[in-house]
Protein backbone atom coordinates (compact mmCIF):
# COMPACT_ATOMS: atom_id res chain seq x y z
CA UNK A 1 0.00 0.00 0.00
CA UNK A 2 1.27 3.33 -0.84
CA UNK A 3 2.25 5.28 2.13
CA UNK A 4 0.01 8.00 1.91
CA UNK A 5 -2.82 5.78 1.79
CA UNK A 6 -1.25 3.78 4.69
CA UNK A 7 -0.89 7.71 6.32
CA UNK A 8 -4.57 8.47 5.79
CA UNK A 9 -5.91 5.26 7.43
CA UNK A 10 -4.12 6.07 10.71
CA UNK A 11 -6.04 9.10 10.76
CA UNK A 12 -3.64 11.98 10.39
CA UNK A 13 -5.15 14.79 9.30
CA UNK A 14 -4.05 16.41 5.97
CA UNK A 15 -2.47 19.38 7.95
CA UNK A 16 0.08 16.77 9.76
CA UNK A 17 0.49 15.03 6.48
CA UNK A 18 1.64 18.12 4.95
CA UNK A 19 4.57 19.19 8.04
CA UNK A 20 5.75 15.58 7.03
CA UNK A 21 6.23 16.78 3.80
CA UNK A 22 7.50 19.79 4.19
CA UNK A 23 9.54 18.97 7.28
CA UNK A 24 13.66 20.15 6.61
CA UNK A 25 14.05 16.77 8.61
CA UNK A 26 14.72 14.07 6.48
CA UNK A 27 12.00 11.67 6.42
CA UNK A 28 11.88 7.99 4.74
CA UNK A 29 9.53 4.92 4.80
CA UNK A 30 10.97 1.40 3.34
CA UNK A 31 8.91 -1.45 2.91
CA UNK A 32 9.95 -4.88 3.69
CA UNK A 33 11.97 -5.57 0.87
CA UNK A 34 13.43 -2.23 1.50
CA UNK A 35 12.07 -0.58 -1.15
CA UNK A 36 11.42 3.26 -0.84
CA UNK A 37 7.83 4.07 -0.37
CA UNK A 38 7.80 7.37 0.46
CA UNK A 39 9.88 10.57 1.27
CA UNK A 40 9.63 14.26 1.82
CA UNK A 41 11.08 16.88 0.05
CA UNK A 42 14.17 17.16 2.58
CA UNK A 43 14.86 13.20 1.74
CA UNK A 44 14.85 13.49 -1.65
CA UNK A 45 17.11 16.96 -2.08
CA UNK A 46 19.45 15.35 0.56
CA UNK A 47 19.63 11.81 -1.91
CA UNK A 48 19.38 13.62 -5.35
CA UNK A 49 15.51 11.33 -5.92
CA UNK A 50 12.93 12.63 -8.52
CA UNK A 51 9.80 13.09 -6.57
CA UNK A 52 8.20 9.94 -8.20
CA UNK A 53 11.55 7.57 -7.47
CA UNK A 54 11.15 4.63 -5.65
CA UNK A 55 14.43 2.74 -5.73
CA UNK A 56 15.57 0.17 -2.88
CA UNK A 57 18.13 1.53 -0.85
CA UNK A 58 20.92 -0.33 -2.12
CA UNK A 59 20.17 1.08 -5.97
CA UNK A 60 19.67 4.71 -4.15
CA UNK A 61 23.26 4.39 -2.84
CA UNK A 62 24.78 2.95 -5.60
CA UNK A 63 23.21 5.75 -7.83
CA UNK A 64 24.76 8.05 -5.40
CA UNK A 65 27.91 6.87 -5.53
CA UNK A 66 28.10 6.44 -8.86
CA UNK A 67 27.51 10.27 -9.25
CA UNK A 68 29.43 11.14 -5.99
CA UNK A 69 26.56 12.53 -4.26
CA UNK A 70 24.71 10.79 -0.71
CA UNK A 71 26.43 9.18 2.00
CA UNK A 72 30.51 9.17 2.08
CA UNK A 73 31.72 5.67 1.22
CA UNK A 74 34.91 4.72 3.13
CA UNK A 75 38.20 4.21 0.99
CA UNK A 76 37.24 0.42 0.77
CA UNK A 77 35.53 -0.60 -3.08
CA UNK A 78 31.46 0.24 -2.55
CA UNK A 79 30.72 -3.15 -2.95
CA UNK A 80 32.57 -4.04 0.27
CA UNK A 81 31.10 -0.98 2.07
CA UNK A 82 27.85 -1.67 0.64
CA UNK A 83 27.87 -5.42 2.14
CA UNK A 84 28.93 -3.82 5.36
CA UNK A 85 26.32 -1.86 5.68
CA UNK A 86 23.88 -3.95 4.80
CA UNK A 87 24.56 -6.45 7.40
CA UNK A 88 23.96 -3.39 10.24
CA UNK A 89 20.75 -2.69 8.90
CA UNK A 90 17.59 -3.90 9.82
CA UNK A 91 18.96 -6.51 12.11
CA UNK A 92 17.11 -4.08 15.66
CA UNK A 93 13.82 -2.47 16.56
CA UNK A 94 15.62 0.63 16.98
CA UNK A 95 18.71 1.75 15.65
CA UNK A 96 20.80 5.68 15.50
CA UNK A 97 24.07 6.33 13.81
CA UNK A 98 25.89 9.33 12.57
CA UNK A 99 26.85 9.08 9.05
CA UNK A 100 28.83 12.41 6.86
CA UNK A 101 27.54 13.13 3.16
CA UNK A 102 29.90 14.30 0.43
CA UNK A 103 28.57 17.67 0.27
CA UNK A 104 30.52 18.05 4.11
CA UNK A 105 26.67 17.54 5.88
CA UNK A 106 26.69 15.63 9.20
CA UNK A 107 23.56 13.47 10.11
CA UNK A 108 22.20 11.70 12.92
CA UNK A 109 20.32 9.39 11.11
CA UNK A 110 17.47 6.74 13.58
CA UNK A 111 16.22 3.39 11.82
CA UNK A 112 12.46 2.43 13.46
CA UNK A 113 11.32 -1.10 12.34
CA UNK A 114 7.60 -1.92 12.42
CA UNK A 115 5.95 -4.90 13.26
CA UNK A 116 5.31 -5.38 9.17
CA UNK A 117 8.61 -5.06 8.54
CA UNK A 118 8.55 -1.81 6.79
CA UNK A 119 11.29 0.64 8.50
CA UNK A 120 10.54 4.72 8.92
CA UNK A 121 14.34 6.66 8.54
CA UNK A 122 14.60 9.68 9.91
CA UNK A 123 17.23 12.05 9.95
CA UNK A 124 18.83 15.26 11.34
CA UNK A 125 21.03 17.46 10.35
CA UNK A 126 23.96 17.75 12.89
CA UNK A 127 26.31 19.27 11.58
CA UNK A 128 26.92 22.35 13.89
CA UNK A 129 27.35 20.37 16.49
CA UNK A 130 30.85 20.47 17.78
CA UNK A 131 33.52 19.04 15.27
CA UNK A 132 35.84 17.41 17.92
CA UNK A 133 32.75 15.80 19.82
CA UNK A 134 31.28 14.31 16.53
CA UNK A 135 34.99 13.32 15.49
CA UNK A 136 35.24 11.30 18.85
CA UNK A 137 31.70 9.75 18.64
CA UNK A 138 32.36 8.80 15.40
CA UNK A 139 35.56 7.30 15.34
CA UNK A 140 34.26 5.33 17.95
CA UNK A 141 31.24 4.00 15.93
CA UNK A 142 33.59 3.06 13.50
CA UNK A 143 35.64 0.98 15.94
CA UNK A 144 32.86 -0.68 16.79
CA UNK A 145 32.01 -1.59 13.35
CA UNK A 146 35.18 -2.90 12.83
CA UNK A 147 34.99 -5.26 15.55
CA UNK A 148 31.59 -6.56 14.39
CA UNK A 149 33.09 -7.17 10.42
CA UNK A 150 35.00 -9.24 8.48
CA UNK A 151 37.64 -7.88 7.05
CA UNK A 152 37.91 -9.76 3.68
CA UNK A 153 33.48 -9.86 2.45
CA UNK A 154 32.39 -6.67 4.91
CA UNK A 155 29.66 -8.66 6.65
CA UNK A 156 29.53 -10.13 9.72
CA UNK A 157 32.37 -11.69 11.78
CA UNK A 158 32.44 -14.95 13.77
CA UNK A 159 31.76 -13.35 16.94
CA UNK A 160 29.20 -10.59 16.20
CA UNK A 161 26.89 -13.24 14.10
CA UNK A 162 27.32 -16.17 16.41
CA UNK A 163 26.52 -13.15 19.36
CA UNK A 164 22.71 -12.51 17.14
CA UNK A 165 22.56 -16.38 17.45
CA UNK A 166 22.88 -16.19 21.02
CA UNK A 167 20.43 -13.63 21.76
CA UNK A 168 18.05 -15.17 19.30
CA UNK A 169 18.43 -18.57 20.87
CA UNK A 170 18.13 -16.76 24.83
CA UNK A 171 14.93 -14.50 23.84
CA UNK A 172 13.26 -17.80 22.55
CA UNK A 173 12.84 -16.54 19.22
CA UNK A 174 11.28 -18.57 16.51
CA UNK A 175 13.41 -19.14 13.31
CA UNK A 176 15.85 -20.98 11.10
CA UNK A 177 19.89 -20.91 10.95
CA UNK A 178 22.02 -22.37 8.00
CA UNK A 179 24.99 -23.30 8.00
CA UNK A 180 26.76 -22.67 4.17
CA UNK A 181 30.10 -23.88 3.22
CA UNK A 182 31.47 -23.00 -0.44
CA UNK A 183 32.48 -26.26 -2.14
CA UNK A 184 35.45 -27.45 -3.17
CA UNK A 185 37.61 -24.01 -1.87
CA UNK A 186 40.68 -25.47 -1.91
CA UNK A 187 41.09 -26.49 -4.95
CA UNK A 188 39.90 -22.63 -6.14
CA UNK A 189 42.52 -21.44 -4.27
CA UNK A 190 44.83 -24.10 -5.49
CA UNK A 191 43.71 -23.47 -8.91
CA UNK A 192 42.79 -19.61 -9.19
CA UNK A 193 45.33 -18.31 -6.36
CA UNK A 194 44.34 -16.43 -2.93
CA UNK A 195 43.18 -13.49 -5.03
CA UNK A 196 40.71 -15.83 -7.02
CA UNK A 197 39.68 -17.75 -3.91
CA UNK A 198 38.93 -14.03 -1.93
CA UNK A 199 37.04 -13.15 -4.99
CA UNK A 200 34.99 -16.08 -5.15
CA UNK A 201 34.45 -15.08 -0.80
CA UNK A 202 33.06 -11.67 -1.36
CA UNK A 203 30.92 -12.35 -4.43
CA UNK A 204 29.62 -15.05 -2.31
CA UNK A 205 28.97 -13.07 0.49
CA UNK A 206 27.05 -10.25 -1.74
CA UNK A 207 25.37 -12.33 -3.65
CA UNK A 208 23.72 -13.90 -0.36
CA UNK A 209 22.80 -10.62 0.89
CA UNK A 210 21.26 -9.82 -1.99
CA UNK A 211 18.89 -12.67 -1.65
CA UNK A 212 17.86 -12.67 1.93
CA UNK A 213 15.50 -10.67 3.86
CA UNK A 214 16.78 -7.36 5.48
CA UNK A 215 15.94 -8.68 9.03
CA UNK A 216 18.12 -11.46 8.17
CA UNK A 217 21.82 -11.70 9.73
CA UNK A 218 24.34 -13.45 7.70
CA UNK A 219 27.74 -13.90 9.29
CA UNK A 220 31.72 -15.27 7.91
CA UNK A 221 32.64 -17.58 10.16
CA UNK A 222 35.69 -19.03 9.34
CA UNK A 223 37.20 -19.82 5.69
CA UNK A 224 35.11 -20.50 3.47
CA UNK A 225 31.83 -21.15 6.28
CA UNK A 226 29.43 -18.56 6.75
CA UNK A 227 26.36 -18.90 9.24
CA UNK A 228 22.95 -17.50 8.01
CA UNK A 229 20.08 -16.46 10.56
CA UNK A 230 16.77 -16.01 9.86
CA UNK A 231 14.44 -15.11 12.62
CA UNK A 232 10.71 -15.92 12.43
CA UNK A 233 10.90 -18.49 9.57
CA UNK A 234 9.55 -22.13 9.17
CA UNK A 235 12.26 -24.58 7.70
CA UNK A 236 10.20 -24.88 4.53
CA UNK A 237 10.28 -21.34 3.45
CA UNK A 238 13.94 -20.64 5.09
CA UNK A 239 14.96 -23.48 2.34
CA UNK A 240 13.17 -21.39 -0.87
CA UNK A 241 15.42 -18.62 0.35
CA UNK A 242 18.41 -20.20 -0.04
CA UNK A 243 17.31 -22.47 -3.44
CA UNK A 244 17.08 -19.11 -4.77
CA UNK A 245 19.96 -18.18 -3.18
CA UNK A 246 21.46 -21.22 -5.04
CA UNK A 247 20.09 -20.57 -8.18
CA UNK A 248 21.87 -17.26 -8.41
CA UNK A 249 25.93 -18.53 -7.09
CA UNK A 250 25.04 -21.24 -9.99
CA UNK A 251 24.87 -18.08 -12.69
CA UNK A 252 27.78 -16.18 -10.96
CA UNK A 253 30.92 -15.98 -13.00
CA UNK A 254 33.18 -14.00 -10.59
CA UNK A 255 36.64 -14.63 -12.68
CA UNK A 256 36.22 -12.44 -15.38
CA UNK A 257 39.99 -14.18 -16.69
CA UNK A 258 38.46 -17.80 -16.52
CA UNK A 259 34.28 -17.06 -18.10
CA UNK A 260 33.74 -21.00 -17.78
CA UNK A 261 34.08 -21.15 -13.88
CA UNK A 262 31.57 -21.37 -11.60
CA UNK A 263 30.80 -22.78 -8.38
CA UNK A 264 28.62 -23.85 -5.76
CA UNK A 265 28.07 -24.58 -1.66
CA UNK A 266 26.50 -26.55 0.30
CA UNK A 267 24.18 -25.78 3.10
CA UNK A 268 22.59 -27.30 6.00
CA UNK A 269 19.46 -25.67 7.63
CA UNK A 270 17.22 -26.08 10.63
CA UNK A 271 15.11 -24.38 12.84
CA UNK A 272 15.23 -23.41 16.75
CA UNK A 273 13.61 -25.22 18.92
CA UNK A 274 11.94 -24.53 22.22
CA UNK A 275 14.82 -24.05 24.67
CA UNK A 276 17.91 -24.62 22.85
CA UNK A 277 21.12 -22.89 22.87
CA UNK A 278 23.03 -21.44 20.23
CA UNK A 279 25.35 -24.29 20.44
CA UNK A 280 22.99 -26.95 20.20
CA UNK A 281 21.28 -25.08 17.10
CA UNK A 282 24.20 -24.42 15.36
CA UNK A 283 25.66 -28.02 16.19
CA UNK A 284 22.64 -29.80 14.16
CA UNK A 285 22.92 -26.91 11.28
CA UNK A 286 26.22 -27.57 10.77
CA UNK A 287 26.20 -31.65 11.05
CA UNK A 288 23.25 -31.10 8.23
CA UNK A 289 25.98 -29.33 6.08
CA UNK A 290 28.19 -31.86 6.77
CA UNK A 291 25.32 -34.30 5.44
CA UNK A 292 25.09 -32.22 2.57
CA UNK A 293 28.98 -32.99 1.76
CA UNK A 294 28.56 -36.21 2.11
CA UNK A 295 25.82 -36.93 -0.20
CA UNK A 296 27.77 -35.00 -3.25
CA UNK A 297 27.61 -31.27 -2.50
CA UNK A 298 25.97 -28.18 -3.92
CA UNK A 299 22.55 -29.01 -1.76
CA UNK A 300 20.43 -27.88 0.80
CA UNK A 301 20.06 -30.32 3.56
CA UNK A 302 17.10 -30.00 6.29
CA UNK A 303 18.24 -31.62 9.76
Amino acid sequence: MPFPQALAMTGISPEMADLLRQSTVLIAVFDETDRLRWANAAYRRKFNLPDDASPSWAELLRANWQEGLGVSVASKPFDEWLASAASRRGKQPYRAFETDLTDGTWIWMTETMGSTGWMLCIGSDITALATRERDLRYAHAVALRASQTDELTGVANRRHIMSLLEDMARERQEGCVAVMDIDHFKAINDTHGHPGGDTVLVDFASRVLGGVRRSDSFGRIGGEEFLLVMPGLCPDTAREILERVQRDIHAARPLPEVPGFRYGFSCGVTAIGPGESAAEVFARADRACYLAKQQGRDRIVTG
